[in-house]
């Protein structure tokens, strides 16, 4: 993979998040944050396109002159004010041209496990939870995940996904489509005014932290995680490292869930506990779950539709 099409590929990434994040806005008439997130979306549009005409050759299949002609109407109801026209604009066409192109470069490039981004993660999760180390030391056995049920997967928007099995049932951990747009939307759910830590059950592959994150940036947030396949995923196949430069995430690595259920026995008015389903869904501590349930009470209900 070229310098160009790698950084066109992550930059991709961003802008559809940031894009998704403005159609919400939009939609909930909240202009100001719409068009504040749009802005700077907008600038790193014009690049990608720039990026693209200098790899024609590349992009054969992407038609400049009607992404051109895309921008243009994006821009001209901008100018009208018509917002709900924008967010249909962000959503059915820039979205799926940002789609496409994401979709195309993981057809034509191997993109591959990066032995040195991975090692890089490990330490730096280890660091954090020392008691991880062991775990995380050992190589990766893609076929003995694989046979456990493990699968990571690319999703639409170029991020990764994570599939797993338990108790004899298939799930994902976050979706095969817009990944930062789900993250957000569960972030916004979880916010609250005044919550000065925010307690989580379930990693997965960490984008509803980074959202909650960037969220609510004053709160501490502690994340509680007895799965260490899924934090070795994690590591291998995301950059963990964003979660962890300011120091306002802990990472608890608890396969017993002895420290959850003492943390759990302490929480305070200034706390919130917020559990990840797939991630409880995943749980394989029964005494886990059954602390957990009483914080999930849908759960039961739902597990026997």
């Amino acid at each position: 993979m070229t310098e160009n099409i790698k950084r066109i590929f992550d930059e991709n990434i961003v802008l559809l998040g940031e894009t998704d994040k403005a159609i919400q806005y939009f939609r909930e008439q909240q202009y100001d944050k719409a068009l504040s997130t749009l802005a700077h979306s907008m600038d790193q549009v014009k690049t990608i396109v720039e990026a693209i005409i200098t790899d024609r050759s590349y992009f054969n299949l992407v038609e400049t002159d009607a992404v051109i002609d895309m921008l243009q109407r994006i821009l001209e109801a901008k100018k009208n004010r018509d917002y709900v026209l924008l967010a249909d604009l962000l959503e059915l066409q820039l979205g799926s041209f940002l789609n496409s192109v994401q979709e195309l470069i993981i057809r034509k490039e191997e993109i591959l496990f990066d032995e040195e981004h991975y090692s890089g993660n490990v330490k730096l999760v280890t660091e954090i939870e020392p008691i991880l180390l062991k775990q995380l030391e050992k190589p990766i056995n893609p076929g003995q995940l694989l046979e456990d049920g493990y699968r990571v997967e690319f999703t639409s928007c170029g991020l990764m996904t994570l599939a797993a099995e338990n108790a004899g049932a298939k799930f994902y951990f976050h979706t095969n489509n817009h990944i930062i747009s789900e993250a957000f939307s569960l972030a916004r759910r979880w916010y609250q005014p005044g919550v000065k830590r925010y307690v989580i059950y379930g990693f997965a592959m960490g984008y509803h932290i980074r959202e909650l994150l960037t969220i609510a940036p004053e709160a501490f947030i502690e994340v509680y995680e007895t799965d260490a396949n899924v934090i070795q995923l994690a590591c291998a196949f995301t950059n963990v490292k964003e979660l962890f430069n300011e120091d306002k995430v802990t990472l608890i690595y608890d396969p017993n869930c002895e420290r959850l259920k003492k943390r759990i026995a302490v929480l305070t008015d200034e706390e919130n506990l917020v559990i990840h389903y797939p991630s409880y869904q995943n749980m394989r501590c029964p005494e886990g779950r059954d602390i957990l349930e009483m914080f999930v009470p849908w759960s039961k209900t739902i597990e026997s539709c």
